[in-house]
């Protein structure tokens, strides 16, 4: 029976193509509209580290200049800073309070292999920052792995690059061993990253949090040690005294620079280290810091990514658009479907006639339905992966998992297609059941 009414839908369509055509069209538009959209918002709006983004919690000390505020947070409300400086991201660490912990800064410089010419070399940015990175953000090691804790502490020239730096430099394959130069200093390649992209970058600022990760780390002692200083590239924030052109001047000043993550074993532990910075603060304040009646922070990935806007007002307002805009091609698509059911009351009246019953009508025009949902819906996926490649070359600068659908969102489409079709046609597949007989077969 199922094979026989998808034969009567596919001869239907076939004796309207005009009215095929446009239903199809019409779906089709409007779910390629919703889907690029909805597509964006959900793939800003995952959560990055789902298996312990509770445990996972950025750290914000209020150490701004007490005459004024650091700036104004949506809702009005004085913020703080999101970074660090200097001597309070080293004395949480090394209170090591926590069970793991990330610091993390930026500089830039030129890289090349150590055996390559020097016009080799190119400009990148380099993360700086400690070993538990790489196990608290989930970064895939294809060879090697993070540093020792040794080079963690005595800030040994170590580096690790991503897959498609190792692919650029090396031409792939095993690299641990071999040598980079990072302007004049050697360092020694002891882990290779696979290509990883959380999304949202969750753990760096906002404006960032959509763009590809970096493609070289290296332990934040050895930046200090070296002195590898790039104002331009390094995103402080300063009251004060501000440095004049050394790291030595950071390092010792009231700027904001260091990005600090902790991770916990049990969400119980989380309070207890908020005791812990509360406690800190105490103390600092007990000497002329900390002046601000702003209270320090402790937030979870969930909570940061909330209070940074990851999924913005205007997001969800396209998504909004975008659905009104569904809404819109369902109706038309509703309509057409009455005038096609009732422009086949004739045949209607006849299948009546032979002993066909509503039920029979219902399921014949179901189908009939589902079928139309389909094809819009795959013409529909098709259109939706041309509309985010075009997003993606005009946005270059955001990473392409934004604007890439998974296998969920594939499916939902088609779904949504199939579904929203069947929903819409309903009333028209009611009205299609309710003809007469007699009113029609008079006509014939």
């Amino acid at each position: 029976m199922v094979n026989y009414y998808i034969k009567l839908a596919w001869l239907s369509l076939r004796k309207t193509p005009l009215l095929s055509f446009l239903m199809v069209s019409t779906i089709a538009i409007g779910i390629a509209a919703a889907m690029v959209t909805i597509t964006v918002g959900y793939m800003m709006a995952q959560d990055p580290l789902p298996h312990k983004s509770d445990r996972v919690a950025m750290v914000h000390l209020n150490s701004w200049d007490p005459m004024q505020p650091y700036g104004y947070r949506r809702n009005g409300k004085n913020d703080i800073p999101s970074t660090l400086t200097y001597q309070d991201a080293m004395a949480l660490l090394h209170a090591n309070k926590a069970d793991k912990h990330t610091l993390f800064a930026q500089f830039s410089d030129m890289i090349r292999a150590a055996s390559a010419d020097i016009r080799d070399a190119q400009l990148h940015p380099v993360r700086s920052t400690t070993r538990d990175f790489f196990d608290m953000f989930g970064a895939p090691f294809i060879f090697g792995g993070t540093w020792s804790e040794e080079a963690d502490l005595n800030g040994e020239q170590v580096i690790v690059l991503s897959k498609h730096e190792n692919d650029r430099i090396f031409g792939g394959g095993n690299s641990i061993g071999k040598e980079l130069l990072i302007g004049t200093l050697l360092y020694r390649v002891v882990g290779v990253i696979d290509d990883w992209q959380p999304t949202p970058r969750f753990y760096t600022h906002r404006y960032l949090m959509y763009q590809p990760t970096l493609k070289y780390f290296v332990p934040l002692e050895s930046q200090i040690r070296n002195e590898l200083f790039s104002p331009t590239s390094m995103g402080w924030s300063c009251w004060g005294d501000a440095p004049n052109s050394t790291l030595a001047d950071l390092l010792v000043s009231e700027c904001v620079w260091i990005h600090m993550w902790v991770e916990f074993d049990s969400v119980a532990k989380k309070d207890d280290y908020f005791g812990f910075m509360s406690d800190y603060s105490e103390e600092q304040r007990k000497i002329g810091r900390f002046a601000r009646p702003e209270p320090n922070r402790l937030m979870t990935v969930p909570e940061y990514l909330k209070m940074e806007g990851a999924l913005s007002n205007e997001n969800i307002m396209g998504i909004g658009f975008a659905l009104a805009f569904l809404l819109a091609c369902l109706c038309n698509v509703m309509s057409l479907m009455m005038t096609k059911f009732h422009g086949k009351g004739g045949e209607i009246g006849l299948r009546r006639a032979v002993g066909a019953n509503k039920k029979d009508i219902i399921i014949q025009f179901g189908f009939e339905s589902v079928f139309i949902g389909l094809v819009g819906g795959i013409i529909g996926l098709l259109l939706a992966q041309a509309g985010l490649s075009v997003l993606a070359e005009m946005f270059s600068n955001m990473h392409q998992n934004v604007m890439t659908m998974d296998i969920y969102l594939m499916l939902g489409t088609i779904g949504l297609a199939v579904s929203t079709s069947v929903l819409f046609g309903l009333w028209p597949i009611y009205r299609a059941s309710q003809i007469q007989p007699s009113s029609q077969l008079n006509s014939l």
